[in-house]
């Protein structure tokens, strides 16, 4: 099965501080323009070195990112480069 490409929007924030929660207020209000009904089925914490889900087993490329890109991922919201990242597929979307 093919899976579609991933469409990837980037958030920069400068001038304040920025943790999991606020990044992922920030990605949950911008997604909802770009998809009706988004659901979060992956994400990455970079200040943290975590991820969901962790995929230990896979080993070409990071398990969150090939998860999501398996399960259904349509936009990736990047928040401050490399310090979040996070995944969201469409809950009405059809299936492919």
């Amino acid at each position: 099965m093919k899976h579609a490409e991933l469409l990837t929007l980037k958030i920069n924030l400068e001038g304040k501080e920025l943790d999991f929660s606020l990044a992922k207020r920030l990605a949950d209000n911008l997604v909802s323009d770009s998809i009706s009904e988004p659901m979060l089925i992956a994400w990455y914490d970079g200040k943290k070195g975590e991820e969901h889900p962790s995929v230990p087993e896979c080993q070409h490329k990071p398990g969150w990112l090939a998860y999501a890109e398996g399960h259904g991922g349509r936009v990736r919201i990047d928040v401050n480069g490399p310090e979040y990242s996070f995944i969201y597929t469409d809950v009405d979307a059809p299936e492919a």
